[in-house]
């Protein structure tokens, strides 16, 4: 592999899609946090309560099986920011994402991870979002698009941002409109600035599927001085697409949702 490549690679030997609805779970709820359970509590509809618990049911059983770990010995600690980490295992990396009814898992043993999936919909406040959130360069680019292809290319930029943003776990240090992703899901390297460091992140496609657009992040490495970002002087946070999508760490810059 060349140097070149290996940068652009991302350590998540296990990436699945996990099926909430038809979820057929093999570990109890009560493996379950007193916090998971309680954010679980607090979801308005049953379905969105029923998806939850799968996605960390799911997530718990993933990490069992690449760990070898037993589901009791499994301690999901919470950083400052809201990011999770299996304690005592901080070479174990991981994150969560779910939209609707489909959720995304990823874990490796290198650097921080971030995923992010999004049921592929029509998107008709998609223009406002990115000029809220996108740099100019993918505003731009967006809009000079054919209509019938913004919806995934706005979906595509949108999950690339929130992996980024939950492989680095830092919170509202960082404006989605700081860095630029692009629109396409291509593998890149990508330079996010923070506090007067520049993050390098690899980013790329998660496993492609017809009815959704997934995409995942690595932070590879830091360096000591940021060249001069158009970040936001407000730390504007992306916010959910979907009032229903679920309660996300990613929400918080965590790496499970």
């Amino acid at each position: 592999m060349t140097g070149a490549a290996n940068a652009l690679s991302i350590d998540a030997p296990v990436c699945r899609y996990v099926e909430l609805d038809n979820f057929t779970d093999t570990l109890p709820a009560q493996v379950l946090s007193e916090e998971e359970r309680a954010r679980a509590e607090n979801l308005r509809f049953p379905v969105d309560r029923q998806r939850f618990v799968a996605a960390h049911v799911a997530l718990r059983q993933a990490l069992c099986a690449y760990t070898g770990l037993a589901p009791d010995a499994l301690t999901l600690a919470t950083g400052a920011f809201g990011k999770p980490s299996l304690a005592g295992h901080p070479r174990t990396q991981f994150s969560l994402s779910h939209s609707q009814g489909l959720a995304l898992i990823a874990i490796g043993g290198r650097g921080p991870l971030g995923a992010d999936v999004e049921l592929l919909r029509p998107m008709p406040d998609a223009a406002d979002l990115a000029a809220a959130h996108f740099t100019r360069r993918e505003q731009e680019a967006l809009a000079a698009l054919p209509a019938d292809e913004r919806d995934r290319a706005f979906l595509t930029c949108w999950t690339r941002k929130e992996a980024c943003l939950k492989a680095i776990g830092v919170g509202l240090l960082v404006s989605p409109q700081s860095f630029d992703v692009g629109l396409a899901p291509d593998s890149r390297s990508v330079e996010l600035p923070v506090a007067g460091r520049i993050l390098v992140l690899a980013l790329g496609p998660a496993p492609a599927r017809t009815d959704s657009v997934g995409s995942l992040a690595e932070w590879r490495h830091t360096e000591a001085r940021a060249r001069p970002s158009q970040a936001d002087p407000e730390g504007r946070r992306m916010r959910p697409l979907n009032p229903r999508k679920g309660m996300s760490e990613a929400r918080c810059a965590g790496g499970a949702a």
